[in-house]
């Protein structure tokens, strides 16, 4: 194949390849295959007229390699690429893979890295934070420009690591011995922390700090222990022990969403009528607002924690065990489990924290 250099290899390739967890838009996968095929179907045409040539060449005088017999190959060739791109087109899927939704990411508090994983199985390279990870939450709504900032202690630092199609930029929000932090959230420009042992005061709090950077404001206290921290429809909430609360953006209209006989370690915010999370004990529970109803949804193996969160593009639930490399996903309405994701193939993380990349642009 000398006149069809691996440059041709390189172009399909590049074809093949939309963006992973997204529907095919304008000028993606069909429209480019749809391309790729005329653009063959008429180097095909053309190239018959170099068949008047052999016309004035020798004839092969031995069996073997010679130029009229390079010149067939190299027509059944191009002639079984038309063919096989013909039923390519015709088998191609415009529906997002089985597991769809947004690449998920996995941090703990073992290590300075969170993990990542797209919507269909392949590990990509993990993210650098410099510290441990105790907690970490995403900011931003666009696929190609968001942040992720991370909790860390001691002593307790907040840092975001801004991605863009540019490259990474890191920054330290904070740095400071005001005790440990438990979960962090994100609600338009502020972030939301919840601190142990404030200044070891022996007191937890909910704070906020501008994701630009600036002084840390108390909100609230916690009246038993601080936990993880979620936003949701303009409201933040947060566990405290046995309890799910949400206040507004400002730290005011405290109100208790939930109540549960068991301690609290992980949760998020269904929607305005149901919310999922942990107890104690790795039961991972549905709990209806309107009806004040619990269904148990899985018991978690092992360890009794671990971390839930809903993935916003797909709105399935994603669960994280101590030590597992793979994420188990649950339907929300139906509640039956959707399959397994892995996120890593060494060193999973024995305290996960989870958050997803931004919806696809």
């Amino acid at each position: 194949m000398t006149m069809f250099d691996n440059g041709l290899f390189i172009v399909l390739l590049a074809v093949l390849a939309p963006s992973l967890g997204c529907p095919p838009g304008p000028d993606e996968l069909p429209d480019k295959l749809a391309e790729l095929l005329t653009q063959l179907e008429t180097a095909k045409a053309d190239f018959q007229s170099i068949f008047d040539v052999t016309d004035e060449q020798c004839p092969c005088q031995t069996p073997g390699d010679c130029f009229e017999n390079d010149l067939e190959a190299l027509n059944t060739t191009l002639c079984d690429l038309i063919n096989n791109l013909t039923a390519l087109t015709v088998d191609q899927s415009t529906d997002c893979p089985g597991l769809e939704g947004c690449a998920a990411l996995v941090g703990g508090c073992s290590r300075t890295d969170i993990s990542q994983v797209d919507p269909v199985g392949t590990i990509l390279p993990s993210l650098d934070v410099t510290y441990n990870v105790s907690a970490f939450t995403v900011s931003g709504d666009n696929a190609s420009s968001y942040s992720i900032c991370a909790l860390s202690h001691p002593p307790l630092r907040i840092v975001c690591v801004s991605r863009t199609t540019a490259g990474n930029t890191f920054n330290v929000l904070l740095q400071e011995n005001f005790g440990s932090g438990t979960g962090i959230a994100v609600l338009d420009d502020l972030l939301y922390v919840a601190i142990n042992d404030y200044r070891n005061m022996g007191i937890d709090y909910l704070a906020s700090i501008p994701t630009s950077g600036g002084p840390l404001q108390l909100l609230t206290k916690f009246s038993c222990e601080a936990g993880r921290v979620r936003a949701f429809n303009g409201r933040v909430y947060f566990s405290d022990c046995k309890e799910i609360k949400c206040v507004d953006k400002t730290g005011g209209d405290l109100q208790t969403k939930l109540k549960f006989s068991m301690s609290i370690t992980s949760f998020d915010v269904i929607d305005d009528n149901s919310i999922v999370f942990i107890d104690a004990a790795g039961g991972v529970w549905i709990y209806d607002i309107a009806t004040n109803c619990f269904k148990l949804l899985y018991c978690i193996p092992g360890e009794p924690s671990g971390a839930v969160k809903i993935n916003r593009c797909s709105s399935l639930i994603y669960v994280a065990y101590p030590g597992v490399s793979n994420l188990d996903i649950f339907n929300a309405t139906s509640l039956e489990s959707v399959g397994t994701l892995e996120y890593t193939t060494s060193n999973p993380s024995v305290c996960p924290s989870l958050g997803f990349e931004p919806d696809c642009p």
